[in-house]
């Protein structure tokens, strides 16, 4: 099986196969003595031209006896060669997908602390930040009596909840790009290279020269890309804002699911079989064209969703109520005060490790092309980085106002416990700084 490896090499092959074929078309056929020859039927050598090299080149002048009424074929051979040149110069230098591993394993990684997956089933309640959220709000719950209860509670385990299933959703939605764009790109190279062998072989078969078999190429990038281009499940009614995701995500995956996956590669002529090629590359940019829109809607529609519903997504932008402090209200014990501080900072830490996993978005298009293969030169690229960079900026200001969070709880149980002078104060002005927090 040929590969893209090889794609300059079959391209002069598709050039002599085609220039072979078009002069069968007119009755000269390579003559069957000598394979750098046309000859009229492929044997009357009187009347014959220079046939191009292997590399397609050259070619095209009369060689024959009788020199009247014979000019050149050689500008014809050029312009064959030229139909040849622009049905490929869009296909040269594809991308072959590797670039992608890094920000697929960085968005794996992040999507997985907070329990979600695009590659996999959905954004579950199993996660290391959900696990320590759950043990801080029973704790909470169950053994700590207090005004401030009520709203450290809905704050800092019920939105950060909602904000931890939202980041995980929007990061699986990453994960979903750069899976899809890691895999496809083999599979369009593979598409691209049969395309044009299958071209080969059906002129040379038209041609009466020995060749393969050809016909129907099945566009294997549509499948491989249905196959990763899994949608992030199920949250549960409680997260309304994974649920748009999910229903954008699944929308966009509904979009691929429909795209054509075969292209005939056939004809009795040479135009025939080149008009063939023509729809068969075609049908590959076309179905590439879908496949990416549908991935740069996804993002582009799930990154404004997110600026239109930030405390859904960043802790920072859902503001602490009223919060009392020491009131004479609150009943503690110092071991459960202990576990709740103990858990949130674990919280804190796995947050600190999704920031380093996540990073920043790739610098420059992962996989660059030719501008009319795909949604442009740099394909998926713009959206995922405006995405990426909403989420890395949500999960900042949710690292930081989540860490305000347990400042406030400590200086709290302090003020309780009367082990710092200063506690009462610090939880004022604590309190403060949460209200009185910027938002991007």
């Amino acid at each position: 099986m040929r590969t893209y490896d090889e794609f300059p090499t079959i391209i002069g092959e598709m050039k002599r196969a085609a220039i072979d074929c078009w002069m069968a078309d007119d009755d000269y056929c390579v003559h069957f003595a000598y394979d750098d020859t046309y000859a009229l039927w492929g044997y009357v050598a009187a009347n014959s031209y220079s046939r191009p090299g292997a590399d397609g080149q050259g070619g095209g002048e009369f060689t024959g006896w009788i020199s009247w009424n014979h000019p050149s074929r050689a500008p014809r051979f050029d312009e064959i060669r030229g139909y040849v040149d622009d049905w490929t110069a869009q296909w040269k230098g594809l991308p072959d997908g590797s670039a992608c591993t890094a920000p697929l394993q960085a968005t794996t990684t992040t999507a997985a602390a907070f329990g979600a997956s695009g590659s996999g089933p959905s954004v579950q309640d199993n996660g290391e930040i959900s696990t320590a959220n759950h043990t801080v709000s029973d704790v909470l719950i169950s053994n700590i009596k207090g005004s401030f209860v009520t709203p450290f509670h809905d704050k800092y385990y019920t939105q950060f909840s909602m904000v931890g299933y939202g980041l995980g959703a929007a990061t699986a939605i990453l994960q979903v790009n750069y899976n899809v764009e890691n895999t496809m790109w083999d599979k369009v190279r593979d598409d691209v290279t049969n395309l044009c062998v299958n071209a080969t072989n059906a002129w040379k078969k038209q041609a009466d020269l020995d060749a393969d078999a050809y016909g129907t190429v099945t566009l294997t990038v549509v499948g491989a890309v249905v196959g990763a281009f899994a949608t992030i499940a199920t949250a549960g009614a409680a997260a309304p804002a994974v649920a748009a995701l999910i229903g954008i995500s699944t929308l966009a995956t509904a979009g691929v699911a429909g795209i054509a996956a075969s292209a005939s590669i056939s004809g009795g002529s040479y135009l025939e079989i080149f008009q063939s090629l023509a729809d068969g590359l075609m049908m590959l940019g076309d179905g590439i064209r879908k496949q990416e829109q549908s991935l740069t809607d996804m993002m582009d529609k799930s990154n404004t969703y997110i600026l239109d519903n930030k405390p859904d997504f960043d802790l920072d932008a859902f503001a602490l109520g009223r919060y009392p402090g020491s009131d004479g209200t609150i009943s503690m014990q110092q071991a459960n005060a202990d576990l709740i501080s103990t858990n949130m900072q674990r919280i804190i830490t796995a947050l600190g490790g999704a920031q380093t996993s996540l990073g920043a978005a790739p610098a420059s298009s992962p996989t660059p092309r030719d501008g009319r293969v795909g949604v442009g030169a740099d394909g998926t690229h713009g959206s995922a980085a405006a995405l990426y960079a909403t989420v890395a900026t949500c999960l900042t200001y949710t690292t930081s106002e989540y860490t305000l969070g347990r400042e406030l709880f400590n200086a709290t149980v302090a003020d309780y416990f009367q082990t710092d002078a200063d506690a009462t104060k610090k939880v004022a002005q604590l309190a403060a700084s949460e209200a009185l927090s910027t938002q991007w």
